[in-house]
């Protein structure tokens, strides 16, 4: 009876422990840091017009992310002074992480969040304009700094990169002046470019050769061949840029990488009524072909072409419109 009596007493001391002792704040903290749930593939994301207008109100405050079966939900770790990138086949989106401005990588169907290894200063990032494009479909991840006020400093603007996403390393580390203008599949060579020439690195080093003059001051990017080793494609506009108001396409220029030297110069006869319809290279779709991506004037509007390199034959693919009117900013996932 006694044994009774004390194990009853036990239980009852246990229970009044239990509620004293105060509840330790470890678990929450936890669950704080676990991956957001999965939402699945995305078709786009977008930020509504007023967001750059009137100041972050209502569903502009974050970026909506849009699902191929049409679910809409708001991105709400992400800075949304800032752009964001989906990859081709919308599993992946890259933003600046808005509670410590570290460049993540989240995988839209498995809900992990994967930052990125390079660290910048909040001030740094305060500063600047970050922009993360997924290359080959979310298994490289190019990030480059714009300055706020219109500054470009070459001594403060950070050097762009290519990260892996799988690890979060940086691969490459580009000139501070330079941009992307390709990566082979296997993320051995890059290709950069400056306003006079372009650059090629890989493991037995960079090599800097001059831009044929053609293509010095227009304002397209080229994109390297698949196996990224021989080509590069460039628009060129019917005016360049300062000097008119026409910037359609007139020309595709394809160069040689290995020496600048220019391979086919074909002349373009695109279906593209608006003057401001500039043109830009996307991607290469054979050894031959590559996808034009062409804006129309409206906003958010483009055709896309595909054009041989070798004759300016050409395919419209298709019209891409908004969604939606009012918006600000849109990225699609490419499929």
């Amino acid at each position: 009876m006694e044994k009774s009596i004390a194990i009853v007493a036990a239980g009852v001391l246990a229970i009044l422990l239990n509620a004293l002792i105060p509840r330790q704040p470890a678990r929450t903290a936890q669950l704080a840091h676990h991956d957001p749930p999965s939402q699945g593939p995305a078709a786009y994301a977008y930020l509504c017009e007023s967001a750059a207008i009137e100041g972050p109100e209502e569903e502009c405050a974050n970026w909506r992310v849009v699902t191929r079966e049409r679910k809409t939900w708001e991105l709400t770790d992400a800075d949304g002074g800032n752009p964001v990138d989906v990859s081709a086949d919308g599993r992946l989106i890259a933003y600046e992480r808005a509670t410590d401005h570290r460049i993540v990588v989240r995988d839209l169907v498995n809900g992990t969040v994967r930052p990125v290894l390079e660290s910048l200063p909040a001030q740094a990032m305060a500063d600047f304009t970050v922009s993360p494009t997924l290359l080959d479909n979310g298994r490289w991840l190019y990030v480059e700094f714009e300055a706020d006020d219109g500054d470009d400093d070459e001594g403060s603007i950070p050097a762009p990169f290519v990260a892996e996403v799988a690890d979060g390393r940086t691969i490459w580390r580009l000139p501070r002046d330079a941009t992307l203008l390709g990566l082979d599949m296997a993320g051995k060579r890059l290709m950069a470019k400056d306003e006079n020439s372009f650059s090629v690195t890989d493991a037995s080093g960079t090599t800097n050769i001059p831009l044929p003059g053609r293509l010095r001051v227009t304002q397209a990017t080229g994109v390297l061949t698949p196996d990224g080793k021989r080509q590069a494609a460039e628009v060129v506009p019917r005016n360049f840029p300062a000097g008119g108001a026409d910037i359609r396409p007139a020309r595709l220029v394809t160069i040689d990488t290995a020496d600048g030297r220019v391979l086919h110069d074909v002349r373009l006869s695109l279906p593209l009524q608006d003057r401001a319809s500039i043109c830009r290279t996307s991607r290469w779709l054979s050894a031959s072909d590559v996808l034009l991506r062409c804006g129309t004037g409206d906003l958010h509007r483009e055709l896309t072409f595909r054009v041989n390199t070798r004759t300016g034959d050409h395919t419209k693919l298709r019209e891409i419109r908004p969604p939606r009117p009012g918006l600000f900013e849109l990225v699609w996932a490419e499929d």
